[in-house]
Order: C-alpha cells, then structure tokens, then sequence
C-alpha cells in the first residue's frame, strides 16, 4: 500500500514541481516586460526575425532570384496575318519592350501577387527581404559567435598570466584597433574577388574580438585576486584547471551581453559591406537591395524602403534586448 500510494504520489509532486517553475518563468516574463518596456519590445522583435529566418524556406514564397514575366497582350506573332515585322515596328519607333513576346515585371507596386511589389529586374522584394533576414542572423549571429569565442580565449590567458604574455596581447590588440574598421574589413574582403559567405562572417568576427578581449581581461584582472583563486593554487591546482572551473564561469555574463548586442552591429557592418558591393557573393542581402533600391527611389522608392526598414528594426531589436539583458545581469543596474 506504501508503495502504491508513494508511485501515485510522485506524478503529482513532479507536475507541481513543472506547474511551479512554469509558473515563476511566466512571473519574472511579466515583471521584466513591465520594468523594461523597451527591453520587452527588443525581445519580441529578435524572436521575430529569428522566427521568421528558421521558417523563411517556408514563407518567402517564391524564389528571390525569380523574374516575374508577363505576355505582352500587342505582341504580333505573324507577317502573315496582317502584323508587321519586329524590323517594321523597329522602323515605326517603335520600343522593344513594346514588340516583345514578353514583358519582365519591373517596379510593380505592393499587390496580392506581390506583397512588397518587384524590382528591376522582376523579382519579388517580400522573398529577398525574407532570404535576406536569413542571412543577416546568420551572419550576426556567426560573426558575434566568432568575436565572443575567440575573446573569451585570449582574454583570459592574458589577463590570468599577466606579465610578458598580456603585454604582448594588449599591444596586438592596441595595433588592430588603431585601423579604421570599414577599412580593415575591406582589405580583408578583397582577398578573394567574390568573397564567399564564411570570408564575411571571419571578416567580421575577427574585427570584433579584440574588444571582447578587453572586457574579458579586465574581468579575468579581478576575478584572479579573489581569495578562492588564492586557495585553489594553494591547493595545488593547475593553471588550466583555474581557468575552466573558478575563471570562465564568472566571465560568461559580461559576454552573453556582448554576444547579444554586437549581433546588430554585425548586421548593420554587412549591410554597410553590401552597400558598398562588398557582400558576399550571390546572396541576397538588405545591404544589396538598399543599394539597387537608391538609384530607383524616387520612382520605386519600395525596395530601399523595405530592406531599410528591415536593417533598421533589426538591429533596433537587438541593441534593446541587448541593454536589457545587461541591466538584468548586472547587479548595479538591476534596480533602476
């Protein structure tokens, strides 16, 4: 009987225990949306755009490299039956777009057919601006991953050993700072005369390191005269065994709010890189469409309006989420 009662008495305390922690998950949601209004709005709209890159395939509903044509309906297919040839109509000036069989569907408006109208070249701008959210949390979200790992790396072998070994890091990092950004990223591009996807994401990532090796360092610089990293030498310890147990657990909450914010810099830095005809190769990019969309704007202002606004929501999003989770990770703030 003991037995019995104990097997049907645990299911319920298991589902209590799910229904509690459900419960105080949905409370500190409530409470956070409530303290941090913008934070809240920074989060949805990250959950958004990331939603929308992991089912783009699924609603971007055509291909973003299609030309949409139409039949032209004054085509003459034959001499025969009364029509002129497309040498006469040449002759009688007149265009080629108005004797041709057919038609490419350029600088359509916004319509049922296409939701965000066409550009130039006939290609549906709601499916590149979706084919492009895919790619710009691809890239920020690479690029920041990059930038954070490798800081993480070397800021804490330079900030733990100190000595020769962090003054030869700070003064490499002192040298690659010195460079322009946009330049340096330039340079690093033009290695290869199409860059490929992964060149742009290590280009970035490369650039953005040096500052997560900083603020590593100077987090390591203090947590490294805590009196447990005293007695964990004491103990005999190894100096790898003090870095992975007792050191990079205490630096992860300034990176997670570095690796949170510097994804819109990052998409904001390609988008830049597109601009200038510098992204990555055959892909479609909001940098691209804003730069094809400037030279139509003033008679098809659609396609530089949209992928603006797409760069400029994103990376709103993301610099709100990323300063509200550094006000909730960092004790000092947490109040105000």
């Amino acid at each position: 009987m003991a037995q019995s009662d104990a097997v049907s008495i645990l299911p319920e305390s298991v589902s209590i225990e799910g229904g509690g922690r459900r419960k105080g998950f949905l409370t500190h949601a409530v409470r956070f949306a409530r303290k941090r209004k913008l934070g809240a709005f920074g989060v949805l709209v990250v959950l958004f755009v990331l939603a929308i890159a992991i089912v783009s395939p699924l609603i971007q509903r055509y291909d973003d490299n299609r030309q949409f044509q139409s039949r032209n309906p004054n085509f003459q297919t034959s001499t025969s039956s009364g029509g002129a040839s497309i040498l006469e109509q040449l002759q009688q000036g007149k265009s080629e777009k108005e004797i041709a069989e057919f038609n490419i569907d350029r600088f359509e408006a916004p319509s049922g057919r296409h939701w965000l109208g066409t550009d130039q070249f006939g290609r549906d701008i709601y499916a590149r601006v979706i084919v492009g959210a895919r790619l710009a949390v691809l890239i920020g979200v690479g690029a920041s991953a990059i930038a954070v790992v490798a800081g993480l790396f070397i800021g804490v072998i330079s900030g733990y050993f100190g000595g020769a070994v962090d003054l030869l890091v700070q003064r490499f990092v002192d040298g690659l700072q010195a460079f322009p950004a946009l330049v340096l990223l330039l340079l690093i591009v033009q290695v290869m005369e199409e860059p490929p996807l992964w060149l742009t994401i290590a280009g970035l990532g490369f650039l953005g390191w040096a500052t997560s090796v900083r603020i590593v360092r100077s987090a390591v610089l203090s947590i490294a005269q805590q009196p447990y990293i005293e007695a964990a030498k004491s103990f005999g310890a190894s100096s790898l065994r003090i870095m992975m147990q007792h050191i990079v657990p205490n630096v992860v909450a300034p990176l997670i709010i570095v690796f949170s914010i510097s994804i819109g810099v990052y998409i904001l830095a390609e988008a830049s890189l597109s601009f200038l005809g510098f992204g990555p190769a055959d892909k479609t990019t909001w940098g691209k469409m804003v730069n094809a969309g400037r030279n139509a704007v003033d008679l098809h202002p659609w396609e530089a309006l949209f992928s603006g606004l797409a760069i400029t929501v994103t990376v709103l999003g993301f610099n709100l989420a990323g300063d509200a989770i550094r006000d909730e990770l960092d004790p000092r703030l947490r109040g105000r």
